[in-house]
């Protein structure tokens, strides 16, 4: 891929990308064939930023193919929201499909091209194609994925952007439904590009100087992370819960709204995560679903009392002065560790990787707990 030159450009330029769209409130949670998506991550944030969705009959389909048509309208929400109405068009075979306009503009820009006069919306998309026009809507020069080896080109620059990262077949194989989400998914990571009136290219700056990302120039989203802390049904603060469909992540001061699905999901909490969020004056908004981070730090959970000993001998772990334990998500000392009841369940944290564990959650049955009162309170004072 070129290098290019960087340059601060003010975000009130008429630019071809549109800042801030709004997204629409859509779960893929509603998909009836949910669970037959792979890339839930990546299908869940595209769906909840109004980049995809499902059919009339509330099914995603994952593992239909995706057709020109269909892709021609993805990669133009990629740009704007909505496109001119054309009076015209330059294809033989668009005049009455209902992606014309899309079509239209995705020609206009050089992101789709047509074969012999025909643009063919019905024809279902190879990786390498969908990746092509996914590097023009990133501000590539389209003129560089034309003529013979306009393959190798396109490969090379999707590569060295991480486009094709996680899909492993063919790339001249037709694409899934998924297998788009994941490309596409991809693709909001990347830098932005626009061309300047003397024809080099520039990324889009923030106000630290560093690139914008497509999800965040176009969407105002950007990753974050951090431990999650509370949802609707528990919260390590101080008791309670939250009301409503609300994450807290620790480091921020207004809570998160998520989907129903995501609010009460007890497996998130403790957990480091990344999400993507939308920052707004009174609220903070997480679109698609958090992913648990597993590249830093250390977690074990569903441990029994029994297994405990090991697992920190084998991971060279041991409790801080700092450490927090709970017990049915109820704070309680480090004493109360020493009673745990064979039946006990364990999820332990180490956030940082410096083998301190951060975090112990005990979860612990009705049954359990009847038995065990007595035991539990002593050790508390």
């Amino acid at each position: 891929m070129k290098t290019l030159r960087r340059c601060f450009l003010a975000l009130t330029l008429a630019l071809a990308l549109s800042a801030g769209a709004a997204a629409v409130e859509t779960s893929a949670f509603d998909f009836t064939d949910w669970n037959q998506v792979d890339y839930q991550s990546q299908v869940s944030i595209l769906t909840s930023l109004g980049v995809v969705g499902g059919y009339a009959d509330n099914s995603f389909r994952p593992d239909d193919p995706i057709t020109r048509a269909e892709i021609a309208k993805i990669v133009s929400f990629l740009r704007e929201d909505a496109v001119p109405q054309y009076t015209t068009s330059s294809y033989t075979d668009t005049a009455d499909t209902w992606a014309g306009d899309y079509i239209e503009y995705c020609a206009e820009q050089g992101i789709l091209g047509g074969y012999n006069g025909q643009f063919r919306p019905k024809d279902y998309v190879t990786a390498r194609e969908l990746a092509k026009a996914l590097l023009v809507v990133l501000g590539q020069d389209s003129s560089a994925y034309m003529g013979d080896g306009w393959a190798e080109a396109v490969d090379e620059d999707a590569d060295a952007l991480g486009i094709y990262n996680g899909y492993t077949l063919a790339r001249d194989l037709y694409v899934t439904r998924q297998q788009a989400c994941l490309m596409i998914s991809n693709a909001l990571q990347c830098p932005v590009q626009v061309e300047q009136q003397d024809g080099s290219r520039v990324y889009i700056l923030d106000e630290m100087m560093e690139p914008l990302s497509l999800l965040q120039y176009r969407f105002e989203v950007i990753p974050v992370v951090g431990v999650v802390e509370a949802n609707a049904q528990v919260d390590l603060r101080g008791g309670g819960s939250l009301d409503g469909n609300l994450l807290h992540i620790a480091g921020y001061t207004k809570d998160f709204e998520v989907s129903e699905e995501v609010a009460n999901d007890m497996s998130l909490i403790g957990c480091n995560v990344t999400v993507y969020a939308r920052f707004f004056e009174d609220y903070n908004r997480i679109y698609g679903v958090p992913q648990v981070v597993k590249d830093t730090g250390y977690s074990a959970g569903n441990l029994r009392p029994s297994e405990l000993p090991v697992v920190m001998e084998y991971g060279n772990l041991q409790f801080g002065n700092d450490t927090t334990y709970y017990i049915n998500y109820e704070r309680v000392n480090r004493a109360a560790i020493d009673h745990l009841q064979p039946q006990d369940v364990l999820s332990i944290f180490d956030y940082e990787g410096d083998n301190i564990i951060d975090l112990v959650l005990v979860t612990r049955t009705a049954s359990t707990e009847s038995s065990t009162e007595d035991e539990t309170t002593a050790a508390l004072h």
